[in-house]
């Protein structure tokens, strides 16, 4: 869950860490609300998720009050969106990078490691529907660190190359891969994201048989939009709006359903 603060977007578990840092701990604030300690630290967490009515009685029980602002999603990006809906997943990648066969060698990879590896990102976001075009076509995947290893041994098999390590300012690394004039990131964690073993498994297969890319595993867009507003990386900031617009549609449940299969052009 996402709220406001000020101008400010923040999650649950950032509110839930302000009052521990204001001097009301887990402990605490479970005893004065007559919550389970451990209800609280799923919240943090984001294993579990509370109502808006739970989280706001909450707040005020330690003495604070929890201030909401709806923000709409951008009108003219809703009906591209809309517009956009008609398009395969190919064609939606496809139309918005500047370098396509690159980004399709680089969707390969990631089809061929997608029982490891989970597509983030800008190109994630663009097969979620967000409508705003790439500076590149990278692919970012993202791994459980007990796969990495595994998934190590099965980019070089796909003739990818280690070029370097990227560390952001707050410590987050990834690892930049190239095979050939095609490229890929690695993550084995997302900075903000808790329990990254749920939304790996909450990703969901796309198929894209078109130009025979295969089917690449691809995280749910409102997974995409809480990563983007606490990635340390700028590029995550720029399909914002795309997601929201998406997730404003009314179309993003619809899409899952057709996009699932891997028939899907």
């Amino acid at each position: 869950m996402r709220h406001n603060d000020g101008m400010a977007t923040v999650t649950t578990a950032q509110i839930l860490q302000t009052l521990a840092a204001a001097g009301v701990p887990q402990g605490e604030l479970a005893a004065r609300a007559g919550i389970a300690r451990e209800t609280i630290s799923r919240w943090t967490t984001g294993a579990q998720r509370p109502s808006l009515e739970a989280l706001t009685e909450l707040v005020r029980i330690a003495g604070f009050e929890l201030e909401v602002r709806l923000v709409p999603a951008e009108p003219k990006l809703v009906e591209l969106v809309r517009e956009r809906s008609v398009l395969g997943p190919t064609e939606l990648v496809s139309s918005l990078v500047p370098d396509w066969p690159a980004c399709r060698r680089a969707l390969r990879i990631a089809a061929a490691v997608a029982d490891l590896a989970v597509v983030v990102g800008p190109v994630a976001a663009a097969l979620r529907g967000a409508p705003q075009r790439l500076a590149s076509g990278r692919v970012d995947l993202v791994a459980a660190p007990e796969h990495g290893e595994a998934l190590f041994d099965r980019l070089l098999a796909e003739d990818a190359q280690l070029d370097r390590v990227e560390v952001a300012p707050n410590g987050e690394r990834r690892e930049v891969w190239d095979a050939g004039a095609a490229r890929l990131t690695v993550r084995r964690a997302l900075t903000g994201v808790h329990d990254l073993p749920e939304l790996l498994a909450r990703a969901h297969p796309v198929g894209m048989a078109r130009d025979d890319v295969g089917v690449v595993r691809v995280a749910l867009a409102e997974d995409l939009l809480e990563v983007s507003l606490a990635s340390p990386w700028a590029e995550d900031a720029v399909y914002r709006a795309g997601l929201r617009a998406v997730l404003a549609s009314g179309l993003y449940h619809r899409r899952e359903l057709d996009r699932d299969r891997s028939a899907a052009t």
